[in-house]
């Protein structure tokens, strides 16, 4: 399972320098919507192995063995968590975030989370 982090961490750090440049390098204004696009799947591919790496730790910590396991429910929460940190910088990105759309994210984001945990 350490083969996989290896490939996720350096996912992360690619999509970390994109974003970045997107950042950096794209005025907001005058940009296709294909750079958005890029700015988002970078964020969501960052987070993503962000927490997916802390969720492995932290069940390594407690002490569960069973490193399949581990590595498959650390990456789907990792991934629906990201989908909704996603979620919420794109309402924020088009003025609609509020602290009820940011409620109903976090709130789809916990079922689903129960939903595939196992």
């Amino acid at each position: 399972m350490v083969k996989n982090l290896w490939g996720i961490w350096l996912a992360s750090l690619i999509a970390t320098v994109a974003f970045w440049i997107i950042i950096w390098k794209f005025d907001p204004e005058h940009t296709h919507w294909a750079v958005f696009a890029l700015l988002f799947a970078s964020f969501l591919i960052f987070w993503a192995g962000v927490l997916t790496t802390l969720l492995y730790f932290w069940y390594l910590k407690r002490g569960l063995l069973d490193f399949s396991g581990l590595f498959s429910s650390s990456l789907k929460l990792g991934i629906i968590g990201s989908v909704a940190l996603t979620a919420g910088f794109l309402l924020q990105t088009i003025h609609t975030l509020t602290w009820w759309n940011g409620l109903m994210v976090a709130v789809i984001a916990f079922i689903l989370g129960l939903y595939f945990k196992d």
